[in-house]
């Protein structure tokens, strides 16, 4: 019996998708993959590509998805970012293509949309030889880990472009397998309270290391991370003069597990006892230890945000702490884990944030943990402040 396909409305967009996959609390691969919990992700990557083609330089405006599934990303793109011109879809799986394919027929956009059935590198390979047929932006989100993947990507990208890279292999990248992290992402992870932000970071240095034998040069603009995988956002720039300089943001991080210090350094100099308390220090990275945001892109974003109601307020929130947030501080402290070494309940973030700047230090919150700041401020010196 053929599957059964239904009509789903996601953002402004009508998408044509496997039934099982709104029915089932797992979304199945078979006859073609759509995960609907991951509409926040798409509602943020909407709003990104708007933002980010605003101010795009270049006449030539196109926008490939190399997992396209059933398209759900890249028909929100052709319907709610009309200023991208042509939409690639890209997906291995014939049956999820076809469904695309009548998605794009569905929102009166098939002229602007080209479809293939290709593996993901031969797609982007025949996209890598010249720029007349390199892409504005590209998006990359596989099953598991995008490693394999960022050579490709980025030969495939025009001077001045955008990748969003996408990585579900947590695990990994959090500390769980620091090994396999070290062979695929070419740095070491550390276990510990903010291991998403370590991750995200270290998901930028392999683009940067990656791009600079490239003669590339990389600038982040936004990076997020919800539930099950970790997402972010890098323009990319023709120049081997910016890319012998790579190493300028790329540095360890330091991090005593006996009482919470931690800070980051550009080059490790062998320092293996924490100057606060004599512990041994657990080091990773190397790492991104640069800022992460565009705030004028942040600000744009904001501006074109027109999701639903049930992604709005998280986005909102999200956009309003990585305006403000202290991107260049690699790491942050959770309200909670300042509390538990107090012995007390954890105080409101704002007020947190305000003693801390009364007091001659940065502080901010972070927009990869609503219950976390990022300071300049030592343990010892939070927990003085706060006693």
């Amino acid at each position: 019996m053929a599957e059964e396909l239904v009509e789903t409305i996601e953002g402004k967009t009508r998408l044509i998708v496997p039934a099982a996959s709104l029915n089932n609390k797992v979304p199945p691969k078979s006859p073609a993959f759509f995960n609907q919990a991951a509409r926040l992700n798409r509602d943020i990557s909407v709003l990104a590509y708007r933002a980010f083609i605003s101010d795009f330089k270049y006449t030539k405006r196109n926008f490939a998805d190399s997992f396209s599934g059933t398209g759900a990303r890249a028909l929100r793109v052709a319907v709610e970012a009309p200023e991208i011109e042509q939409i690639y879809l890209n997906d291995i799986n014939f049956a999820a293509i076809e469904m695309a394919k009548k998605g794009a027929e569905l929102n009166s956009v098939s002229s602007k949309c080209f479809f293939t059935t290709n593996k993901v590198l031969k797609f982007l390979a025949e996209h890598g030889t010249s720029n007349n047929d390199r892409f504005s932006i590209i998006d990359l989100d596989p099953f598991g880990s995008p490693a394999s993947y960022i050579d490709s990507v980025l030969r495939s990208i025009i001077s001045g472009g955008l990748i969003s890279v996408t990585a579900t292999d947590n695990a990994v990248l959090c500390g769980v397998y620091p090994d396999v992290c070290m062979r695929k992402y070419y740095g070491r992870p550390v276990k510990t309270f903010y291991a998403n932000e370590i991750a995200i970071r270290l998901i930028v240095s392999l683009i940067a290391l990656t791009a600079s034998r490239l003669d590339l040069a990389i600038q982040p603009l936004f990076a997020h991370t919800t539930m099950h995988y970790l997402r972010v956002y890098v323009k990319i720039l023709y120049s081997n003069i910016q890319a012998n300089k790579v190493y300028k943001n790329i540095g360890y991080l330091l991090h005593c597990f006996k009482c919470g210090n931690r800070y980051a350094i550009a080059q490790y100099d062998g320092s293996k006892v924490c100057s606060l308390c004599g512990a041994k220090y657990t080091i990773g990275g190397p790492l991104w230890v640069s800022k992460l945001f565009d705030k004028n892109l942040v600000e744009k974003m904001a501006y074109y945000d027109h999701c639903s109601e049930r992604s709005l307020n998280s986005i909102k929130k999200m956009l309003y702490a990585s305006k403000g947030e202290l991107d260049d501080i690699p790491y942050y402290f959770r309200s909670d884990e300042i509390a538990s070494r107090l012995k007390r309940n954890p105080q409101p973030l704002r007020k947190i944030i305000e003693t801390l700047i009364e007091a001659g230090f940065r502080a901010s919150l972070t927009s990869l943990n609503s219950a976390a700041f990022k300071t300049n401020a030592t343990p010892d010196e939070i927990l003085r402040l706060l006693k």
